[in-house]
C-alpha cells in the first residue's frame, strides 16, 4: 500500500516507471536535449516511503550519469520542484544543494 502511495506522489510530479537496466526506476524528462532524472533511494531502488531520503540523479541524452544529490525526502523534492517553473533554476537549486553538501563534509 505504502508504495501505491509512493507512485502516485511522483506521479503528480510528472514521473513514471521506467525499466532502468533491469529495475523499476522513477524517471523524468528534463530537458529538450534528452537530459533526464530518475529518483532512488540509498540502495538505487524506487523509495518505499515519501518521507527517507532520496536521490535525484541527472542522465544526458546518451544516459550517461552526470551527477545526483541527496535531498531529506520526497517532500523537500516537491517544495523545489514547486519554487520555480524554470527547469534550468531548479537544476541550479539542486546543484547548489549538492555543492552545499560536498562541503559540509570537507
Amino acid at each position: 500500500m505504502a508504495q501505491d502511495s509512493v507512485l502516485d506522489f511522483y506521479d503528480t510530479l510528472k514521473f513514471e516507471i521506467i525499466d532502468f537496466d533491469g529495475y523499476d526506476t522513477l524517471f523524468t524528462e528534463l530537458l529538450d536535449d534528452g537530459t533526464y532524472a530518475t529518483i532512488s533511494d540509498d540502495d538505487g531502488r524506487i523509495p518505499d516511503t515519501l518521507d527517507t531520503p532520496i536521490v535525484f540523479n541527472v542522465y544526458d541524452e546518451d544516459d550517461s550519469f552526470q551527477w545526483s544529490v541527496t535531498l531529506n525526502d520526497s517532500y523537500h523534492l516537491q517544495e523545489l520542484m514547486d519554487s520555480t517553473s524554470e527547469t534550468e533554476a531548479f537544476l541550479q537549486i539542486l546543484q547548489d544543494i549538492r555543492e552545499a553538501n560536498i562541503n559540509q563534509f570537507q
